[in-house]
């Protein structure tokens, strides 16, 4: 699953944790490790918006979403030498 939350965000570069769940078919309790792991690695950041908990039921409720950043992440190059 962590292959397929990478392809999404690739794909769509910013998606809300409601999206996620909807489109990967899963439980936020299940998202949630998975996304800390790939802002650990530094592949996704983490986006709030609005100015409210929530808890009054405005539209301006706090909305989570993660942002790809893969295309900045850089990985070391692997030098196998055959002999």
């Amino acid at each position: 699953m962590l292959a397929e939350i990478q392809k999404q965000l690739a794909i769509n570069e910013i998606m809300t944790e409601k999206q996620l769940v909807k489109q990967l078919n899963t439980s936020v309790d299940a998202l949630t490790p998975m996304m800390t792991l790939l802002i650990k690695r530094g592949l996704v950041e983490k986006v709030v918006s609005g100015n409210c908990a929530g808890s009054c039921g405005c539209v301006s409720a706090s909305v989570q979403a993660y942002r790809w950043l893969g295309s900045a992440y850089k990985t070391m190059p692997l030098n196998i030498s055959c002999y």
